[in-house]
């Protein structure tokens, strides 16, 4: 992204599901838990404030829609969709439907220039909601080209398990040290997030530069892919 905008491009990142729970809401067990994680590891769970001030380091528009987290989600009996760890990386709800067919309609609205693209995650490590995106991607009809997830991505299996159902042909972004470096910087901004992964900047920081080395070969890259094109 950081790339894009030095080309001149215009850039804007999406959060598809930015909305909080609101004051008072039913909480599941599990989302107390997790509240209480990102807690300890940053003093605040406010995700939009940090998605802002990383977008905002890399010159990238933001846009967050009013949909809640997989965690937040309820039935239409009040069930909790996704109410544990397991739930997260299982299959998306029957009533989700709904909520896919909206966010076709979000994406199809969306204000992109001619020949604009849209990069939905991959699905690497089957996180529901990634996978949610990704299907109201394809449903758009929309140009795209997908990005795999880090860190999921670091295991070659997971990403063929990605691309099971329709193969693709990698594509490698080579990057420059300055935009490695405000990549680690962006994702440094994301604190309440980094206790799911690390232990801290450092090791971040040591963990995306040798995976963008690796990646690459021959220098720091990227990697995205276009589906059912072999």
């Amino acid at each position: 992204m950081w790339q894009q905008v030095q080309a001149g491009d215009r850039v804007l990142a999406v959060t598809f599901f930015a909305d909080a729970p609101a004051p008072g809401a039913p909480l599941s067990p599990f989302a107390r838990e997790l509240h209480a994680r990102w807690d300890r590891s940053s003093g605040t769970t406010n995700r939009r404030r940090e998605d802002v001030a990383a977008l905002s380091a890399l010159g990238v528009g933001a846009i967050h829609w009013p949909y809640a987290d997989c965690i937040y989600r309820q039935a239409l009996d009040g069930r909790f969709l996704y109410a544990n760890e397991e739930a997260l990386w299982g299959e998306i709800h029957p009533e989700e439907e709904g909520l896919i067919e909206e966010l076709v309609c979000r994406l199809a609205a969306l204000p992109l220039a001619r020949g604009g693209t849209v990069y939905p995650p991959l699905g690497v490590g089957h996180h529901v909601d990634h996978r949610i995106v990704r299907r109201a991607a394809e449903f758009s009809q929309r140009t795209r080209i997908y990005y795999e997830e880090f860190p999921y991505a670091e295991d070659p299996q997971a990403v063929q398990a990605a691309l099971a159902q329709r193969p693709g042909l990698a594509q490698l972004v080579h990057i420059s040290e300055e935009a490695l470096e405000a990549k680690i910087a962006a994702i440094a901004r994301y604190r309440s997030q980094l206790s799911t992964f690390w232990d801290g900047t450092a090791e971040m920081a040591a963990a995306v530069r040798a995976f963008a080395e690796r990646t690459g070969g021959a220098g720091p890259a990227e990697r995205y892919w276009q589906l059912d094109v072999l």
